[in-house]
This record gives C-alpha cells, sequence and structure tokens, in this order.
C-alpha cells in the first residue's frame, strides 16, 4: 500500500473499514511507522493511554489488532450511532487508534457539555433515580447536582475506604443520596483492590497483583442490591463495566434505564459495550461523545431508550393459550437417560410449574420408562431419522405452533434448523443450550456470517457454567446467559442430610470409563493413598465402557487388595437409589479432563452435602465454591488428584464442608427456581 492510498482511505471511517479488511496488519502498521517517522518495532510498543492495568495491553500493537480482528463489530456500531456528531467522534477515535497523532483527540473533544450530563441527549424528570456507579470523591454527584438535574433517588456505589470519606463529606445534607461502599459487578463476591484511592484504582483476583497493597473489597450486583425500578445508570469503574452490566441485566432488560457508559478503559470495550446493551435490550439508540483532548480517556457512551414498545411476547390479557415449547434432538434422538437430566427436566418443568406444552422430538433411541415413572406430562414425538431433511421438514409443519424451540449446541444440524424456524415463525423464540467447554467455543469461527446470522437469530443462549459465561462474554458481542444444571427432587421433598450417619466413602457417578472423565485417573489416585486411608472405600456408580475393561484387568492385577474396597455399582435406573448413594457417601469426585460447564451430577451432589473433589475444568472455582465445600487439582495428575482425596479424609472441617455444599446447593442449584427464570427471560413473564 503506498502512502497516497493509506492516506486517502484514513479519511472517513467507510474507507477505514475498507483497508481493515483489505490490507494486513504489516501493510498498515509500516505506513503509519512512516508517517509518524517511528520505527515500527517501537510504535507497536507505543501505550496509547486509557486501558485498564492488569485487563488487556493498551500497546499499539494490541489496539491495531483489534480494529483488524473486530472490523465488522466496529462496522456494526458504526451504522447503530445516531447522529453526525457521533459519527466525526467515532471516526476520530479510530484514526487515532491506527495513527496516533493528537490531532485526533482533539477533533473528537468534547469542551461544551458536562462528562455525562449533555442536556442535548438526555432528558430528565423529577422521577430520576440515578445510579452512580464508581462514585469516586462525589464528583459525579456534584457535577449531576450543579446541572440542576431533579431527582427522586441517588445511589452511588464506591469501594474504595479514602474515596467513600471523601464521597460522604460531598453529600452531606443531600436528601435522597445513599452511599454503599462496595464495587459493582456480575454477582456478590470480594476482589482485591489495588491502587492508592485514586480513579485508577482497579479491582482483579489477589493472586493477579500478589506482593501489591491492596483491601479486599465487597462487589454486588446492580440487580441484588437495588430491588427498586432505576433510571439512569452512569458507570466509570475501571474496566469493570461488563460485568457490571451484566450484573444490572434485570434493571436493562425491565426498565430500560438511560445508560452513560465509559467506553476507554479496555481496547475492545468501545464496541463490546454497545454490543452488550443491543443484546440484552434493543430498546436503545446510541450516541458518542469524547471529554478529554490531550488523551485517549473520557469516551462515553449515551444510551438512550427509545419509546418503550410493549413486550411481544406477552400474553394478552384473557388469553389462556399454553405455551409450546419443543426441544429437537441435534444428534441420535433422545435416550431414556436423558429424560431427567437438562434437556429433558427443562421442558418437564416448563410443563410442570408454568403450564407450557413441552414437546421432545427425535429419533426413537430405546424405551422411555422415565416418561412415565418421572416425567410424566412431558411428550415425546419420533422422526424417522434425525437428519437435517427431517427435522427441516418437522418444522415446516409445525412451526407456527411452536412458542418457544429449545436446541443444546452449535451443530450445523441446528443452525439449519434456527433458519427454517425463524423463516415460518418469526416471532417465534428460539433458545439456545451452548453444552460445550471453552476450548470447543474457542474455536467456533464466530466472524463467519453463518455464524452471526445463527447467533442473531437466538433469542436467549446460555451456558450451564458461570465461568464460561463470563469467558464468552468477553469475547463474543451476543449475551450469554448463565442456566446452571440443578437438582431437582425426583424422591420427594429435599431433605437436609444427616452429616453424622454419613460413611468413609469417596462417590462417583459417570459413564466409567470414558476419556472425558478419566476414571483411570480416580482409580489410581485411590491406590496411591489406600493404605493411609484404611477405613474408606470408593464406590463407582455408572455403566463401564467395554474398552476400560483391559484397563481394570490391568489394576486389579496390580492392586489385588482393593477389590474389597473399591465397588462398581452399575447403573442405578431407580432415583431413590441414587439418592441414597448420595446420602451415604462424605465426598465426591470427579475426576474429569473436560466438562460443558457444571455436570448435573454435581448439583445431586451439592445436595446430598458431600465436599468435592474436582479436576480445574472450566467451571472448578464455582464447583467447590472457591474453596468453601472442596479442593481441585490439576487435569491427568493421579499424584495431585491423590493428595486432594488425601486432605479431604483426613480434614477435620470435612462434615463442615458438606454442610456448606448443601446450602450451596439450595443457593444456587435449586432447578425449579432456575427453569422459573428461564420461563422469564423466554416470554417475559413472571409466575
Amino acid at each position: 500500500m503506498e502512502r497516497e492510498i493509506f492516506v486517502q482511505l484514513m479519511s472517513s471511517y467507510p474507507t477505514i473499514s475498507k483497508m481493515l479488511k483489505s490490507y494486513s496488519y504489516e501493510e498498515i502498521l509500516a505506513q503509519a511507522s512512516d508517517l509518524l517517522q517511528i520505527e515500527s518495532h517501537i510504535l507497536e510498543q507505543l501505550p496509547m493511554g486509557g486501558y485498564s492495568k492488569g485487563k488487556t495491553s493498551g500497546a499499539y500493537r494490541f489496539v491495531l489488532l483489534d480494529l483488524i480482528k473486530n472490523s465488522y463489530q466496529y462496522d456494526w456500531l458504526y451504522e447503530k450511532l445516531e447522529d453526525d456528531q457521533s459519527r466525526f467522534v467515532f471516526t476520530s477515535l479510530i484514526q487515532y487508534r491506527i495513527l496516533p497523532s493528537r490531532i485526533f483527540l482533539e477533533r473528537a473533544y468534547d469542551g461544551e457539555h458536562p462528562q455525562y450530563f449533555d442536556r442535548e441527549i438526555i432528558d430528565y424528570d423529577e422521577e430520576e433515580v440515578f445510579v452512580d456507579c464508581g462514585g469516586f470523591i462525589g464528583d459525579t454527584v456534584q457535577s449531576y447536582l450543579e446541572q440542576g438535574f431533579p431527582y427522586k433517588k441517588i445511589f452511588v456505589f464506591e469501594p474504595e475506604e479514602e474515596n467513600i470519606e471523601k464521597c460522604k463529606e460531598a453529600i452531606k445534607d443531600k436528601k435522597n443520596i445513599e452511599l454503599f461502599p462496595y464495587g459493582v459487578g456480575e454477582t456478590r463476591e470480594e476482589l482485591w483492590l489495588g491502587g492508592t484511592g485514586s480513579s485508577s484504582s482497579f479491582l482483579g483476583d489477589k493472586i493477579k497483583i500478589e506482593g501489591r497493597e491492596g483491601k479486599q473489597q465487597i462487589i454486588v450486583s446492580l440487580d441484588e442490591q437495588l430491588k427498586e425500578p432505576v433510571t439512569w445508570i452512569k458507570m466509570d469503574i475501571e474496566g469493570f463495566e461488563i460485568p457490571a452490566l451484566l450484573g444490572a441485566k434485570h434493571h436493562i432488560q425491565k426498565e430500560s434505564p438511560k445508560l452513560t457508559i465509559c467506553l476507554y478503559h479496555i481496547v475492545s470495550d468501545l464496541w463490546e459495550i454497545p454490543r452488550l446493551i443491543d443484546a440484552m435490550n434493543p430498546n436503545y439508540e446510541y450516541k458518542i461523545r469524547h471529554y478529554h483532548k490531550e488523551q485517549n480517556w473520557e469516551t462515553v457512551l449515551y444510551a438512550i431508550p427509545k419509546e418503550k414498545k410493549k413486550n411481544k411476547r406477552k400474553i394478552k390479557e384473557g388469553n389462556e393459550k399454553k405455551k409450546r415449547v419443543v426441544s429437537i434432538s441435534a444428534e441420535m434422538g433422545w435416550d431414556n437417560m436423558q429424560l431427567t437430566k437438562d434437556c429433558g427436566l427443562i421442558p418437564y418443568l416448563l410443563y410442570k410449574n408454568h403450564n407450557c406444552e413441552s414437546v421432545m422430538v427425535g429419533e426413537r433411541n430405546g424405551d422411555y420408562p422415565y416418561l412415565e415413572q418421572y416425567v410424566k406430562g412431558l411428550k415425546m414425538e419420533f422422526l424417522e431419522k434425525n437428519n437435517v431433511e427431517e427435522c427441516c421438514s418437522y418444522i415446516r409443519k409445525n412451526a407456527n405452533e411452536i412458542d418457544c424451540l429449545i436446541l443444546y449446541g452449535i451443530y450445523p444440524i441446528n443452525v439449519f434448523i434456527t433458519m427454517e424456524y425463524k423463516k415460518q415463525n418469526p416471532n417465534g423464540i428460539v433458545y439456545l443450550a451452548l453444552d460445550a467447554n471453552s476450548a470447543w467455543m474457542d474455536r467456533m469461527e464466530i466472524r463467519e456470517p453463518y455464524f452471526i446470522n445463527f447467533m442473531k437469530q437466538c433469542d436467549v443462549i446460555a451456558t450451564s457454567s458461570y465461568a464460561l459465561q463470563r469467558h464468552l462474554n468477553r469475547k463474543w458481542p451476543w449475551k450469554i446467559e448463565c442456566i446452571p444444571n440443578g437438582y431437582y427432587p425426583w424422591v420427594g421433598e429435599k431433605k437436609r442430610p444427616n452429616f453424622e450417619q454419613k460413611e468413609n466413602i469417596i462417590l462417583t457417578v459417570s459413564r466409567i470409563g470414558t476419556r472425558q472423565k478419566a476414571t483411570d485417573v480416580l482409580l489410581e489416585a485411590f491406590a496411591l493413598i489406600a493404605d493411609e486411608i484404611p477405613d474408606w472405600k470408593l464406590r463407582l456408580v455408572g455403566s463401564v465402557e467395554e474398552e476400560f475393561q483391559p484397563f481394570l484387568e490391568q489394576y486389579w492385577k496390580k492392586f489385588p487388595k482393593l477389590v474389597n474396597r473399591i465397588e462398581f455399582t452399575g447403573v442405578l435406573l431407580e432415583k431413590e437409589a441414587l439418592y441414597e448413594e448420595f446420602q451415604r457417601a462424605k465426598i465426591f469426585a470427579l475426576s474429569s479432563t473436560y466438562e460443558g460447564g457444571t455436570p448435573n451430577v454435581m448439583a445431586e451432589a451439592y445436595f446430598g452435602g458431600l465436599a468435592m473433589a474436582v479436576t480445574k475444568v472450566d467451571a472448578w472455582k464455582e464447583m467447590i465454591d472457591n474453596g468453601r465445600c472442596g479442593m481441585s487439582s490439576p487435569i491427568g495428575d493421579p499424584v495431585a488428584f491423590s493428595q486432594i482425596l488425601l486432605t479431604l479424609c483426613h480434614n477435620p472441617q470435612l462434615c463442615q464442608m458438606g454442610e456448606n455444599a448443601y446450602a450451596y446447593g439450595k443457593r444456587r442449584f435449586d432447578m425449579e427456581e432456575i427453569v422459573a427464570r428461564l420461563y422469564w427471560m423466554l416470554f417475559g413473564e413472571e409466575k
């Protein structure tokens, strides 16, 4: 690329977009280096400013790579911006990212209006409930009051002790202003506050900033902390804007508050934050302003709600027609065991608790005794074959009678099913359960048009792990929910386990011998410590894979003394028998190499009051509730796994860990509560 072409392409955003798609990183870098008269290797490391420490590098190299990699996302935002001034500001900021000259920031700079409070953009009234996330020393609230904005209530969130005292001083004598000494994030947790109380203090895991001074601080979500409706949310929280928005999703979805959100702390915030808001609530218009003429700081998104429209999913008053929910298998049809796992339990509870007509569709795969025994009322319809032609034919015939289509996994067949369903029933709802681990999701071709189109047609997208939810929400432009695999009391009301009557049993429940479940790691670990825990047994519940038999034969030859201490029960079809296994055991062992979130069996183990021994799959931290109910070890390491088992067996707090697990299960894994939340997401109604 010649200099003249580069200069011409830099003149507007549409031509910049063309350049980002047509030329390589090296070609753009070379031209920027030449114009700035900075050697390429030095320019690549040039600090661009404005990006939070501990989050992502703000060096020029990563800024340019983000532009190239996500050019379609930037295109989306440019088209979404409501006014010429926003498009001019946006273009100037992109020009600065490619050619970091202060002239572009000076062009973008708005010196006429106060940050967050541009009256030409913001409408207001006497009923404002303003939420200041990142209150610092009270300067934003003071600015709010100085502009003469009326309010009904103001809530201020600030986690740093020194700032809190200054903030209290700034708002004293002011009525109806409440200060919370918390940070704001996705869920309630404790994180480590680094920095010295300045506006650039930042939150992160303690381990990441070990050796630096800091304090543990409580983080809360706005949805949990503020139960009353809000009308306006401001966020300047040093790179925590995305988690905080996720933690305010119900306010955003139900109330459409005005949003004034900083866009500069993380390189990709400029497009990721508007994308996230749009995924949560498409009822917003977007404008951008920039409030610093010398640095790449103080860029603010104004997300202003359009005229509120009635929720098209809301049942009309007096309309008692049942919702019809259909779940289609993407593989070889449903089997009997799946009827009491999440893929059958969710449709069943939508039928049982929410008056839906629930149907599971797929190729017949054996007999279904559970259909009458456990999920009576759930219907099944069978296809000749579980292929694209059969599934799409079923959809063509039935789409207009299907209110919600449930799909599991990002499979090609589900792409075709969704296209056909939305073609026949544009107002129909698609719920996509990702059912996957991070390695699989990271291989998705998220910039391919077919993939983008598929994901945009899915109304609710969920994973069963909070860890994977956070991972994908940071990587993907689509809003990812978390619908955990919870516990349902098939054998009657949930009762508290009797910890005093539990036996010295390590339990696992799985498909014994599969590569995923890594049963060999568990067996080898038990053999390593068997002499040190002579009064403990190992029980394995589930079918044994045929290919695992040679390993077992060699194992018994090597450890003949363990024959009476390791028990294989086979498959326990009766839920009562499985329930008793969890009531008896003290430790649950999961030695997997990977899991698609939190497996169904974990919730059963929580309600059984077992301490957890797990490998570090995606969801390992939440599986053990950050150490409150168990321990973890690296994947595929029998020695390390043996050590956590040994520690747990000898731990005087083992009973307490089991009680913690039971309490944790009740708090987060009650399947009836989980499905009630899903019902609201799908149909916008409380039940």
